[in-house]
């Protein structure tokens, strides 16, 4: 991550030296950003990229009272500066939403510089301009952690093989009879819903209160089979920044697990299984469309102590599985839409799960089918129908603590008969 260094060695110069000034930071691309420091933290930061979008969406989030009381273009970095100045705003809030405008452009620069340096091997270039304290145009904040928020975020989006995927753009439906064709009505219906063409990947993350990353792996399939294509969009008009911001109204969606099928909205239905319970046990997840062989594998593997998770749509497995980390994944070969060797190639090109042990549920376990499995990055193979021994025995071979899990399983079983 030669990038990421490099930037981390500019921001922690800055810092030492105690700059007061702007630090401009170019690509070949003819981007251009300018992060503030005052006093060795960055304060501020701009580009000439989405400024209208970028600010309206911190409003939204951190100020959305705000927006509704005023026309959002007469709410401005300055003025409300002024405010917290005069002990009329928090500062708390200020910083927050300046925070957010910093965190995004910052991933901006670490992204372009990333793609810069794929292509031909060159840096970022920067300029540092020293100004008076006195006379800077920018005040201070609440300490922030930011550059350190931003580093977590890029490496969860380089993990995830998003790196050519830019936030400032936005999906647009381009084969929409071959998206119906691959999805689920549901799903269909949710995407129509949601990508539309005129929103960026960030506009519609703070839309459906979803984080970035997650949001993104639920499309990225489409993408790549360019149902979904990425396209650059203009900056917030005048008139659409007082306006746009009805799809924002609450910071949090219903939970969906207490709603019904009738009261669901599009945004819910993409997204209402990216944000799963955390839980302490080790998690096991079963990629299957069935749900006869779901339950089968559901009674195994509870019994045994472990969480289990079903993913019956593989078209929304790599998502789901950034967010459950599991320690272990079924995954079932042979699915509408998808195929599981495929699939499982997918999964292992996500760092973070290529030492994560995949075993492939199939009724074909030839010779020939076995070699394609390793091929992909496969573990192990399950023959079906699905029997309680032959799991457990995939269990104890690839979860460490199965031995620990099982007598604590099987003691409880005990309790719970003699109670």
């Amino acid at each position: 991550m030669p990038v990421l260094i490099d930037l981390d060695r500019r921001i922690k110069y800055g810092k030492e030296r105690r700059f007061t000034g702007v630090l401009s930071i170019s690509a070949e691309s003819k981007s251009l950003w300018h992060l503030y420091f005052l006093v060795g933290e960055i304060v501020w930061a701009s580009s000439r990229i989405h400024t209208k979008r970028r600010w309206q969406r911190q409003l939204l989030q951190h100020c959305p009272d705000l927006v509704k009381q005023n026309c959002s273009s007469d709410i401005t970095y300055n003025s409300l500066a002024k405010l917290v100045i005069h002990k009329k705003f928090s500062r708390e809030r200020f910083s927050k939403l300046v925070e957010g405008c910093i965190a995004e452009i910052l991933f901006d620069i670490v992204q372009q510089g990333t793609l810069q340096f794929q292509a031909s091997r060159k840096l970022l270039t920067s300029k540092a301009t020293s100004r008076d304290a006195a006379k800077f145009p920018c005040i201070s904040l609440q300490c922030l952690q930011v550059w350190g928020k931003v580093q977590e975020d890029w490496k969860i989006w380089e993990q995830a093989n998003l790196i050519d995927i830019l936030p400032n753009q936005a999906p647009v439906i381009v084969q929409s009879n071959n998206l119906r064709e691959r999805t689920s009505l549901t799903v269909f219906r949710a995407l129509t819903g949601l990508v539309d063409g005129q929103q960026t990947l960030r506009d519609l993350a703070l839309r459906v209160n979803q984080p970035l990353a997650p949001l993104t792996l639920s499309i990225l399939p489409h993408i790549r089979k360019d149902f979904i294509r990425m396209v650059d969009i203009d900056d917030l008009s005048p008139n659409m920044v007082a306006t746009n911001h009805s799809p924002v109204s609450h910071p949090t969606l219903p939970n969906p697990r207490i709603q019904t099928q009738a009261t669901v909205n599009s945004n819910d239905l993409i997204l209402n299984t990216l944000s799963p319970q955390t839980s302490t046990e080790s998690t096991v997840v079963y990629i299957d469309d069935s749900p006869t062989d779901s339950q089968t594998m559901a009674q195994i593997i509870q019994t045994a102590g472990y969480r289990y998770v079903n993913i019956a749509d593989p078209l929304q497995a790599l998502p789901q599985l950034l967010e459950l980390k599991p320690q272990l994944i079924f995954l079932d070969l042979v699915m509408p839409f998808a195929n599981g060797y495929e699939l499982c190639a997918q999964i292992r090109r996500i760092s973070a799960f290529r030492e994560t042990p995949i075993v492939i549920v199939t009724n074909n376990d030839g010779i020939a089918d076995r070699v394609r499995a390793k091929v992909v990055g496969a573990s192990g193979f399950l023959g079906k129908p699905i029997r309680q021994k032959q799991v457990l025995k995939v269990l104890q071979k690839y979860i460490p603590d199965y031995g620990d899990t099982v007598s604590s399983a099987h003691q409880y079983s005990k309790l719970s008969s003699s109670v």
